[in-house]
């Protein structure tokens, strides 16, 4: 497991002076899918910055069109209306200095740990091999995978998959980490194990990171900002600014004054917007969304 003391003092030392990236602007942008039942707005007039080396998470209900913003981020999927700008560039056809992590681990079934983490050096041609490498290798260490490199995928388990996801992804050193719910299939206490060592590897990586999630608390947990989204066609109904919730986040940070009052506001937003029940749990919070 990753909860060494060192770690988090070279985080709390570096911060984000080494932030990596460019900001990606959101501008305007709308995303219509024609579908049988005809067309179906998914997001609607949507602008946002992220900062280099940012860990922002896009929060809300199922269908709200977070995903989408993921793909129109990438461009794997076009925009409607408005346009996306990483840095000085307007994202127009896939964008490939960035790394993914989909929902599902989808790792190669007959290729070992390491090949399956080495995937795209093979693909993008990465030179020289031995210096990424060396990268898997520590990528998996900082996992707690060492020792897996010549396993199957078969001989894990689904936390394990899911850091092996996370390693490729990162192996080619990308500034922009995209992740899709990367968690939302695990039990509960791998999920929260994983948020820790995502976070250590992020400290290390100093990627800016846009998360999708529908937790509540693991948003506010990993995050600089919360990007909080209505239901369809998604719209951003505010965002929060977490600063007042120091790094390096570890249990302790759970027990903040600050952390109960970010959920609570969060809950307030959705029980507003009758996304959430106020109910018979208005002393408490919904932790999940659906």
């Amino acid at each position: 497991m990753i909860n060494s003391k060192n770690d988090e003092m070279n985080r709390a030392a570096t911060g984000h002076s080494e932030k990596r990236g460019q900001t990606v602007s959101v501008e305007g942008v709308s995303k219509v899918y024609q579908t049988a039942g005809g067309p179906l707005k998914a997001i609607e007039r949507t602008s946002f910055k992220i900062e280099p080396g940012e860990f922002v998470s896009v929060l809300g209900p199922s269908g709200c069109g977070k995903t989408t913003f993921l793909m129109v981020i990438s461009g794997l999927i076009p925009c409607t209306e408005g346009y996306v700008m990483i840095g000085d560039r307007k994202v127009e056809k896939p964008y490939t200095d960035l790394g993914f992590v989909f929902q599902r681990d989808i790792l190669m079934e007959w290729r070992t740990v390491l090949s399956n983490v080495m995937l795209p050096v093979e693909i993008k041609k990465l030179k020289p091999v031995e210096k990424y490498q060396e990268r898997a290798h520590e990528l998996l260490e900082m996992a707690g995978l060492s020792g897996f490199e010549n396993s199957l995928p078969c001989e894990l388990s689904g936390g394990m998959r899911q850091r092996v996801s996370i390693c490729r992804a990162l192996v080619s050193d990308p500034p922009i980490l995209l992740m899709d719910e990367p968690f939302g299939a695990l039990d509960a206490l791998t999920r929260e194990q994983m948020n820790d060592d995502l976070l250590k590897i992020w400290s290390k990586s100093h990627s800016m990171v846009l998360f999708i999630t529908h937790n509540i608390s693991e948003a506010v947990y990993l995050s600089d900002k919360i990007i909080v989204m209505s239901k369809r066609p998604g719209r951003i109904l505010e965002t929060l600014d977490l600063s007042d919730l120091p790094r390096p986040r570890n249990m302790t940070t759970k027990e903040f004054p600050a952390f109960n009052r970010h959920i609570n506001k969060i809950r307030h937003i959705f029980v507003n917007q009758g996304i959430l029940s106020g109910g018979e749990e208005e002393t408490g919070y919904v932790d999940k969304l659906s």
